[in-house]
């Protein structure tokens, strides 16, 4: 009696271990290059990463960052986790660069594929600054407490 029990339960666990649809690293672990802006790659900083670079434009043609190649695999950002897309991503050998009209998008996919566990993806984009706070803080000096 206790064998049909504990029996469901432990495959369970064992599948919901070993499938594909979970997150495979932990969260520290792939914040960090966010962090420290190491998934970010500029137009001329394309060169210095080795291997054949896979550039996917989330979105449509002419929609991404000046027209970098006419090889760009143009994917809707709504349908990166198919499995056909995922697919092709899993079988580059080499770097892949997601770029978009809006930085925040590329982001959000490479933050997504970073959890699943796939390696050697940047976001590309024109602003080499694009997290860096420009301006000084400084508080408002109008506003004076209450006493």
């Amino acid at each position: 009696m206790v064998i049909a029990v504990v029996l469901p339960i432990l495959i369970l666990v064992l599948l919901r271990s070993f499938g594909t649809n979970h997150f495979k690293i932990d969260a520290k672990k792939w914040a960090e290059p966010s962090v420290k802006q190491s998934n970010i790659i500029t137009g001329e900083q394309i060169n210095t990463l080795s291997g054949e670079k896979l550039i996917i434009n989330l979105g449509e043609a002419g929609s991404g960052l000046n027209e970098i190649t006419s090889d760009d695999l143009f994917i809707a950002a709504d349908s990166i986790l198919s499995k056909n897309n995922l697919s092709i991503i899993r079988k580059h050998d080499g770097p892949v660069l997601l770029v978009s009209s809006e930085t925040a998008v590329s982001a959000r996919i490479w933050m997504v594929l970073s959890q699943m566990g796939y390696k050697n993806i940047y976001i590309l984009t024109n602003d080499a600054d694009s997290e860096v706070l420009k301006y000084k803080f400084q508080p408002d000096t109008l506003v004076r407490p209450e006493l």
